[in-house]
């Protein structure tokens, strides 16, 4: 697939518009099921223009060794009880969360 974008510049976007928001704002996208969350040490921009690209024969390796992976109801609830802050950024119509490290 030919991009309009180039990574560089899709990166350099992402990362302007990654965030740390609350668990609140992430729920209704867990909601819907299009939160994915970036495991602990994983670029979540680099993460965030492989998807973009439909780069799927790594994101598929991602999903298969649990890089990458969807929330569970008993996670929505812990966050929810705590309101977790997460980093996170929009990679339509997924939205990708990654756990702050202390």
């Amino acid at each position: 697939m030919t991009s309009l974008i180039s990574d560089d510049a899709l990166a350099k976007q992402l990362t302007q518009e990654c965030a740390v928001i609350e668990w609140s704002m992430l729920k209704p996208h867990y909601d819907r099921g299009a939160l994915i969350i970036v495991k602990e040490g994983v670029d979540i921009i680099t993460t965030g223009v492989q998807i973009a690209g439909n780069n799927t024969q790594l994101v598929q390796k991602w999903i298969d060794d649990q890089t990458l992976i969807k929330p569970t109801s008993d996670q929505a609830s812990e966050w929810e009880q705590c309101n977790r802050s997460f980093r996170s950024v929009v990679i339509a119509p997924f939205v990708l969360m990654q756990m702050i490290m202390h």
